[in-house]
């Protein structure tokens, strides 16, 4: 599984791969797309607190996975010990505002 962050600038960051992020065709094609559609794309390290801390500030606007053959599915939200943050647009019941 691969993950992408959007962030508030319309930039896509995913991780590199590294050996553990798996190559795909599906990674690969929204890498692609988004490039072709003018984004700015940076494959690099996230941590956990760079994205706790973007979703919270709001400069990571919306996050979502990929499998490696075919699957693109939002996440909603980052649980941790002790907290976690909502990523989008939610009602208070927890469902999406669109």
């Amino acid at each position: 599984m691969n993950l992408f962050f959007v962030h508030r600038d319309g930039t896509i960051v995913t991780p590199e791969l590294t050996g553990t992020i798996l190559e795909g065709v599906t990674r690969f094609s929204i890498l692609e797309l988004a490039g072709d559609l003018g984004l700015k794309v940076e494959e690099r390290r996230v941590s956990i607190d760079e994205w706790r801390e973007g979703v919270t500030s709001g400069e990571i606007s919306e996050v979502f996975a990929c499998g490696t053959a075919a699957v693109v599915t939002p996440v909603g939200r980052l649980v941790w010990e002790g907290g976690e943050v909502l990523i989008g647009d939610h009602d208070v019941n927890g469902g999406w505002v669109r």
